[in-house]
């Protein structure tokens, strides 16, 4: 008697712990729906996403399907599956964009694609698709709640192509690939904003040039050795006061004398 006792105890303890269990398994949609929202309303996540994947065939294109698909991707990002969650919020926005979640669902799955970006000397295609939806979101939505964060990470982001960018450039030079890096570090310069990492670019430009002069075949160390020069001369005009000034004029004086090629040593421009 005491064990049935306890038996019974044991299921009327656990359906209390899970009062949405027997909903869950009925057949009425209703009672799934009501299982469903109740599991997210208490934050069980996962319990919730599995029906709620479970419904969405049945209310695709009304108003609840809506509310179906919102919920389903808030549960995976709340779940940090935030691959699945950009889907979701990319079906809702594209599935209902009249829908009240449509600005959000927008937003979020920019925000998943901002998670999902790697450091900056990673693959960044993540990186490039947060971009284009947080751009779009601007457009769409220039004045939405979530204007100022959307501006602010665009920022970011692209802050961290620049620095992929200079990286790219840096890992050609430290390993000797002088022609690859000054045509890198060119590129870089040409689309770059970051003051110190400019300078920085346009040292180490300068001399991978004089140094693939050295490399070269001695028909083209002339014509190299110029073409370097003229990269010396547009850092020493552009940054007169730089700390890599010195540096840069001992790497030039020491490839003009290695090289024997004549003429005036290449002056930095006082600033004010």
């Amino acid at each position: 008697m005491r064990r049935v006792l306890a038996y019974g105890l044991a299921i009327v303890l656990f359906l209390a712990c899970d009062p949405y269990r027997k909903l869950a398994k009925s057949k009425k949609l209703s009672d799934r729906d009501s299982a469903a929202f109740g599991y997210f309303r208490k934050r069980q996540y996962e319990s919730a996403s599995q029906l709620f994947e479970e419904l969405l065939g049945f209310y695709r294109g009304s108003l609840r399907g809506a509310d179906v698909l919102y919920h389903l991707a808030l549960c995976r990002y709340y779940l940090k599956d935030y691959y699945a969650a950009e889907k979701y919020f990319g079906q809702v926005f594209e599935e209902y964009p009249l829908s009240k979640y449509a600005e959000e669902a927008l937003f979020m799955q920019a925000e998943m694609n901002y998670r999902l970006s790697n450091d900056y000397d990673f693959d960044q295609r993540e990186t490039l698709r947060a971009i284009e939806k947080f751009q779009i979101y601007l457009t769409l939505y220039p004045t939405g709640s979530h204007a100022d964060e959307a501006e602010k990470k665009i920022q970011e982001l692209e802050y961290k192509l620049e620095k992929k960018a200079f990286h790219a450039a840096d890992v050609f030079y430290q390993i000797g690939r002088y022609r690859s890096a000054v045509v890198l570090f060119t590129d870089y310069l040409n689309r770059g904003m970051d003051a110190q990492l400019r300078e920085e670019a346009a040292f180490k430009r300068a001399l991978a040039a004089l140094k693939m002069a050295e490399q070269s075949i001695e028909t083209k160390q002339l014509p190299r050795f110029r073409e370097a020069e003229e990269l010396y001369r547009i850092f020493a005009q552009t940054y007169p006061k730089s700390s890599y000034l010195p540096t840069l004029k001992s790497a030039y004086e020491h490839t003009k004398r290695l090289l024997r090629i004549p003429g005036e040593t290449v002056e930095s421009t006082s600033g004010d």
